[in-house]
């Protein structure tokens, strides 16, 4: 008997592997990743969802933009009513709003030393993050180091939260926002600096901390003291997942095109929440896609395109 029990350790299939030894001991990671260089006009960003197994494989399933396509903006569905900003139909960036992502990607996936690899199937290319944990071990943290497909920048965030799990907007509205870190690359022209450029910050809040629920609850909103109109939603009217997104445009460009929501070149910015293993909201990962519809002139040096988190980390 004791034998046979010896000779089933040593000859069997070896024993499930246990979540501590996944990347920091978490399964779900929301990525935003990005190909940004001043000197292109073909940057291009995503926003995933990846997915790791203990037995070495990872799965993802992620939005892309890219300014090699011009895209209009999408409707969440989401009314902004009784807001403190004007009433409209929230937009994101095209095909966020859909209920499923429209690329995935399958893999394989090791850490050494701390560093997480993540080398795709089918020629995909590789890429790899700095992996640690925050939240007394709730929450695991990606700093991006470099991969083999192009991306040049990127945050991400883990967690063993079910992707189907969200924060509430009263929850959203009430947290800390002063607390929330800012960090970005975003890709641009601006009246400051005529020249296509990196633009990077990091270490203080969004301009936008005064949120208000409204929406029946569905939206955040607020203005700001230069009349800008800030929005956060839901990707779409759906539940059960926790894809947002972050809207904005001063009224004073809606009023020069006799709009009462704006429909020019408004900043779109899809997210996914960050939600650690006690279900405590972080934050945001995600990126900026506001590509130039309404100003022909200007063609691609009239868009907006980026990666950022706005977190507490």
């Amino acid at each position: 008997m004791l034998l046979s029990l010896v000779l089933a350790c040593l000859l069997g299939a070896p024993p499930t592997a246990s979540a501590a030894e996944l990347p920091a001991g978490k399964t779900r990671f929301a990525v935003a990743v990005g190909g940004l260089a001043a000197g292109s006009t073909t940057n291009w960003v995503r926003l995933g969802q990846y997915t790791f197994a203990t037995d070495g494989t990872v799965t993802e399933r992620h939005w892309h933009w890219t300014q090699r396509r011009r895209e209009a903006r999408s409707s969440t569905g989401v009314q902004a009513t009784g807001c403190p900003t004007r009433s409209c139909t929230v937009r994101t960036a095209y095909g966020y709003q859909s209920s499923a992502a429209p690329q995935s990607l399958t893999g394989d996936w090791t850490v050494d030393a701390g560093i997480l690899r993540i080398t795709w199937d089918n020629g995909q290319g590789w890429e790899e993050w700095n992996v640690a944990t925050a939240a007394d071990g709730a929450l695991a943290t990606l700093a991006f180091r470099r991969s083999g497909f192009g991306a040049t920048h990127g945050f991400g965030y883990g967690s063993n939260a079910a992707w189907s799990a969200r924060a509430s907007t009263a929850t959203v509205a009430a947290a800390d926002h002063d607390a929330f870190n800012h960090d970005y690359f975003l890709w641009k022209v601006s009246a400051e600096n005529d020249r296509p450029h990196i633009d990077s910050g990091s270490g203080r809040p969004f301009w936008m901390r005064d949120w208000t629920a409204c929406g029946g609850g569905r939206c955040l909103a607020g203005r700001t003291a230069s009349n800008t109109d800030y929005y956060v939603t839901p990707a779409n009217t759906a539940t059960g997942h926790r894809r947002d997104t972050l809207w904005h445009w001063r009224t004073a460009l809606a009023d020069g095109r006799g709009e009462h929501c704006y429909t020019g070149n408004s900043h779109v910015k899809p997210m996914i929440q960050i939600i650690d293993d006690d279900g405590t909201f972080h934050g945001w990962v995600g990126v900026e896609a506001s590509l130039n519809q309404t100003v022909p002139a200007e063609g691609r040096l009239g868009d907006d395109i980026g990666v950022f988190r706005i977190a507490a980390h």
